[in-house]
């Protein structure tokens, strides 16, 4: 018998505290992950964020929820993202996923969206019949620095024999490329944090156009005080993503005559950045080249960059390669047939849980 447990933020907090927690075989959730959807100033007392499924009273899977609203008509919808769906290789079959599915989609009236799923996934929601496409953000991951050690063993496992050889000629081949490029400015041009302080906090308050996201001081404060990813060494059994050498948001302050004229926001883990949301007048020429610098300071691979605009001044820019990136979208057809016939679906990169990852 399959039975589901709905945690609400309080019972959520109860669950993480709890002895159970800490005797599962694997976890539903981590602490932190945990933590930060409590926290999230979109949650409810009475919205569901994690639905477990147990089967003879042993924790099977779960999905989980990003409560968050959008704006449709001049009015703020409430609708969530899935953010994880897991059933443990011992208990598939039993269509424990489907009916993980169609709980979060009854409980949220269908007003949920999905993003940055796998192939099996994406299957799994085109045989539900639940979910349509919508228009997906496209843009280009730029690669910046030579990354042979990283990129492929993932290709072929066989590499991995010559790691050491491949993360070698990163650096040599890395060095050659410092000594032709020079990415460097006189003026005070920008300045680089990883603190969101009041100076960014008040640019954002003048600037932040209210999108069917509005992604506000609020909301960069939750996300950059309630990381997902932790850096140091992963220390449990939890499925995603929760420990990692290195991640960080990073703001890029942009001045104009020493007046802060845009803000970058952008997150790097394991120097791959993405650049997540723009906040100001947006001189994009001159926020590309304020980005080339970036790039080669802080040394990053490569970067993913979904606003068009800015890639249009990127074209000329001197890259090893350049590959086109999309991110796709579903959205519950319930939600689908509340939207108005002239709706666009403009989404920024920072938009869902993908900002947390």
């Amino acid at each position: 018998m399959i039975v589901l447990k709905l945690l609400n933020k309080t019972a959520l907090l109860n669950f993480i505290n709890s002895k159970e927690f800490h005797e599962l075989p694997f976890l539903p959730i981590s602490y932190h992950r945990a933590v930060s959807h409590i926290n999230n100033p979109h949650v409810k007392d009475t919205d569901t964020i994690l639905i477990l499924a147990y089967y003879e009273n042993k924790l099977a899977g779960y999905i989980g929820i990003l409560a968050d609203h959008m704006q449709i008509s001049n009015e703020f919808t409430k609708i969530g993202w899935l953010s994880t769906l897991f059933v443990h290789p011992d208990y598939r079959g039993k269509k424990i996923a489907q009916m993980l599915l169609k709980e979060a989609c009854n409980l949220y009236q269908g007003n949920i969206i999905i993003t940055e799923y796998t192939e099996e996934a994406k299957n799994m929601y085109e045989r539900s019949s639940l979910f349509v496409s919508q228009k997906p953000l496209h843009g280009f991951s730029y690669h910046f620095l030579f990354n042979f050690s990283e990129i492929l063993p993932k290709k072929n496992k066989n590499w991995n024999y010559i790691y050491q050889v491949l993360r070698l000629s990163d650096k040599v081949f890395n060095k050659l490329l410092y000594t032709f490029r020079n990415y460097k400015s006189s003026e005070r041009q920008f300045e680089i944090t990883d603190q969101f302080d009041n100076e960014i906090k008040e640019h954002i308050k003048n600037f932040n156009k209210l999108q069917i996201f509005n992604r506000n001081v609020e909301d960069i404060d939750w996300i950059t005080s309630n990381p997902w990813i932790l850096n140091g060494t992963k220390k449990n059994n939890y499925l995603f993503s929760d420990f990692d050498k290195s991640f960080k948001n990073i703001f890029l302050k942009i001045y104009d005559l020493n007046s802060l004229d845009t803000v970058l926001m952008l997150t790097v883990r394991n120097q791959k950045a993405v650049l997540q949301f723009v906040y100001g007048n947006k001189n994009n020429t001159k926020i590309a080249e304020v980005l080339m610098i970036f790039l080669s300071k802080f040394r990053i691979t490569n970067i993913i960059i979904y606003d068009n605009e800015i890639n249009k001044k990127l074209e000329k820019k001197n890259f090893l390669f350049v590959k086109e990136r999309n991110r796709n979208f579903m959205i519950h057809k319930n939600l689908a047939a509340i939207l108005p016939k002239d709706f666009k679906f403009n989404v920024s990169a920072g938009d869902g849980d993908p900002i947390f990852t």
